[in-house]
């Protein structure tokens, strides 16, 4: 079994020092009351509770997997009883909205907690998280009979969630979608139609489970704008009460390469019972709530994923010993050095922490705008973070699940032959991680909206409300001495940035294709500015601490700047060049033999 240490003391730094969360809560009445002493609390709750019940679940869930019994899914063993201890404690209603039922805490501490239980167990962490993203676009979309038949069950944890967007013949594009829904003879919606690769779609821990289904009504017009949502329980409710099963069956449970203990499965609906949520047509409008919500889980489990695969990767090089260091034995008196002693050892460890440390920030900053723009009692200030977020959920969906499967990939190589066994635990972190580039719409799909619709859309405006944070920060580093690299650094993306866009947006006038064979490359160019600037400020917030824990986090950030720009300057010129790259492909004949 790996082991891992929730690392709190990092949560906190960047929570009350790096992004000064306690301070910007006190401005919103919804989080006014939530004090510092109360984030470490709920931090070292879940932590207990990530050690205590689901890392121990974590390895025997993986070998024994979910099982298809006379059409249900039993998920592996001890998984239901964590399940009702996870209720019991309150976890799932943490961030829901008190009006809502839920405790009302903010979603950057939110996903923090929910940082350390998808390190511990991203399995069992993903039957958790779908369902607030249910519940959240009820309360957005739902009418209010709707959503008080779901709202309760949903908040507390007791019912679970799901969305059922995919069909075998529509992936990401959702235009193809042939699920239909029909008015009965009472005016009841029915719904029919299969959809696969459902996360939590079926199992046994909970006595109820509410899909989120697309679908089309009969006289609706193709593509995206025929589709509606709907929202289908698994049984009927009668008077608040659950009966027999509402039409939906288990038609498949899929075998997969990773995340093996968590259930994800083909569904069928039949004649399913079924409320409109929102309006005729605007189904993938209302979708998107739950999707983008979806896509920044996905940066938090590759944190948590990341955080894990270090630990035990830095255990080893502390302990392996393999050869001597290059300069000369760096422990004579043992028969070899361990394999940190090694400099190519060590700088893969530096990258591989600098990247935790710029993603654990950037997801918690991203939450916090999410909070700020739903609470600031500023309207503009609402505005300015709510476009903020959308622009960076791609960053953090496709750029960090881009960048952590490379660290956990060289997490598991370090430990050489020992880390494609079994017993290891790593190749199952490489394993769990790999769903994270594909799910909640592939790295390509993030790249193509970030800079179609979040960038070039706008004529970049999102884009310099970035440039004017990294300006604020460089003004900010300048009055530390040692920092000062990093304002010249912060600045120089800003302008680079913004004119790269500026070029793309020109090119793709005259030719769309240029701006999506170009958008890969700006994803990354962008991940990794937002990831220095992100550096830059945990360096603010550690320059003024004299012991090695804080002069740690001033040199990996002077040091990332440096080892970064080599590739920020080579994307820059792929960008500059790329009408002329797209060129040579479209000369290539693919249907030659």
């Amino acid at each position: 079994m790996l082991d891992f240490a929730p690392p709190l003391r990092e949560q906190r730094f960047v929570l009350e020092n790096v992004l000064r969360a306690p301070e910007l809560w006190r401005q919103c009445d919804a989080f006014a009351q939530i004090e510092a002493a109360d984030a470490t609390a709920v931090l070292e709750a879940a932590a207990r509770f990530a050690v205590g019940r689901l890392l121990p679940l974590a390895a025997s869930g993986d070998r024994e997997g979910c099982r298809r019994e006379g059409g249900q899914v039993q998920t592996p063993s001890g998984w239901p009883e964590a399940y009702r201890d996870y209720v019991a404690a309150g976890w799932p209603s943490l961030t829901v909205p008190a009006n809502l039922g839920g405790q009302g805490f903010p979603r950057a501490l939110g996903a923090l907690a929910t940082e350390n239980l998808a390190a511990a167990n991203l399995a069992f962490s993903i039957l958790a998280n779908v369902r607030e993203g249910v519940l959240a676009c009820l309360a957005r979309f739902a009418s209010a009979d709707v959503l008080s038949m779901f709202a309760p069950h949903l908040a507390s944890g007791r019912w679970s969630g799901t969305m059922c967007l995919t069909e075998p013949q529509a992936g990401s594009d959702l235009g193809l979608v042939k699920t239909v829904a029909m008015q009965d003879a009472t005016g009841s919606w029915r719904v029919s139609g299969q959809k696969c690769f459902i996360s939590n779609g079926e199992h046994d821990l909970t006595p109820n489970i509410v899909h989120l289904v697309l679908a089309r009504t009969p006289d609706a017009p193709a593509g995206t704008k025929g589709i509606s949502l709907f929202v289908v329980s698994r049984q009927r409710l009668i008077d608040g009460r659950l009966g027999e099963r509402n039409g939906v069956s288990l038609i498949g449970l899929e075998h997969k390469h990773g995340l093996r203990a968590n259930p994800t499965c083909a569904l069928a609906f039949e004649g399913s019972q079924a409320c409109l949520v929102g309006e005729l047509g605007q189904g993938l409008r209302c979708m998107f709530l739950l999707m983008n919500a979806a896509r920044l889980e996905v940066g938090v489990q590759c944190v948590g994923l990341a955080e894990i695969a270090y630990q035990n990767a830095l255990q080893h090089a502390r302990t392996r010993l393999q050869g001597r260091a290059l300069g000369g034995a760096a422990q004579p008196q043992l028969p070899a050095d361990p394999i940190i002693s090694h400099s190519l050892v060590r700088r893969s460890l530096l990258a591989h922490r600098q990247f935790i440390d710029g993603a654990r920030a950037l997801v918690a900053w991203v939450g916090l705008q999410l909070d700020q723009e739903q609470h600031h009692p500023d309207p503009d200030e609402r505005r300015r973070s709510g476009d903020l977020a959308a622009l960076l959920t791609p960053v953090v969906k496709g750029y960090l699940s881009d960048q952590a499967a490379e660290h956990i990939g060289a997490a598991q190589r370090l430990f050489g032959g020992s880390g494609y066994i079994v017993e290891t635990g790593m190749e199952q972190l490489v394993r769990d991680q790999a769903i994270c580039r594909l799910y909640e719409g592939s790295n390509a799909i993030q790249a193509l909206d970030l800079l179609g619709r979040k960038v070039l859309a706008d004529q970049g405006a999102r884009l310099k409300l970035l440039g004017a944070r990294f300006s604020e920060t460089a003004h900010q580093v300048e009055q530390h001495p040692r920092l000062s690299p990093l304002a010249a650094w912060l600045r120089s993306c800003a302008e680079e940035v913004a004119a790269v866009a500026a070029h793309l947006g020109v090119d793709a006038l005259f030719k769309r294709e240029t701006a999506g064979h170009a958008a890969p490359a700006f994803l990354e160019l962008l991940g990794h500015c937002v990831m220095g600037w992100m550096q830059a400020r945990i360096a603010l917030a550690a320059v003024s601490g004299s012991d090695t824990w804080h002069t740690n986090k001033v040199a990996m950030a002077l040091d990332f700047v440096g080892s970064i720009q080599p590739r920020i300057t080579s994307l820059l010129q792929a960008l500059r060049g790329n009408g002329e790259s797209l060129s040579r492909l479209e000369a290539v004949d693919f249907s030659a033999p």
